[in-house]
């Protein structure tokens, strides 16, 4: 028995009892995606001039996009590379992790209301909210429409989990949590 590896090859003795050791591999395509991820917000944010009462368009932006691409991408990876390991790690954790930015939203609308802006903090809220989840249907709807009848499956697991983390599949739709 190796160090890394428990009796069945997937449980590290330095972890706790049921926690799975991925190895260097996956966290290199979490880190991998989060620079960029990160790097393409930069660009955003460096592209629009920010307004530190009004609207925050930088940040709308990228959630919005994130929230998109991460819904077109968990159908993607859940009907089509189900059993990937470095994809998932790569784009919904890693990129989109860094791309999207719930903290500075979050600061954004504070910063509004302290400075008495109430008005535009609850419209930010309220837009980002609501488009988000609105560019998040459509892009399941568009990664459903674009792999077609034929790939139909389950893409109800966890953008965030790793292949081999995912729950198992009863057959009904529903997991065994």
């Amino acid at each position: 028995m190796s160090d890394s590896a428990g009796g069945d090859g997937r449980f590290s003795r330095h972890y706790p009892a049921g926690i799975p050791h991925h190895g260097p591999g996956p966290l290199a395509a979490i880190g991998s995606g989060g620079a960029l991820g990160t790097v393409a917000r930069y660009g955003v944010e460096r592209a629009v001039i920010p307004d530190m009462v009004g609207f925050a368009w930088a940040t709308f932006a990228v959630n919005v996009a994130g929230s998109f691409i991460l819904a077109a991408f968990a159908v993607l990876v859940a009907r089509r590379f189900p059993e990937d390991r470095w994809l998932r790690p790569f784009v919904a954790v890693g990129f989109c992790g860094g791309f999207t930015t719930f903290s500075t939203f979050a600061l954004q609308i504070d910063q509004r209301v302290r400075h008495g802006h109430l008005g535009s903090a609850s419209v930010y809220l309220v837009a980002s909210l609501t488009v988000g989840i609105g560019a998040a249907v459509l892009g399941s709807a568009v990664a459903r429409r674009g792999l077609g009848s034929a790939s139909m499956g389950s893409d109800l697991t966890d953008p965030d989990l790793l292949a081999e983390d995912d729950p198992p599949h009863r057959g009904d739709g529903s997991s065994d949590r």
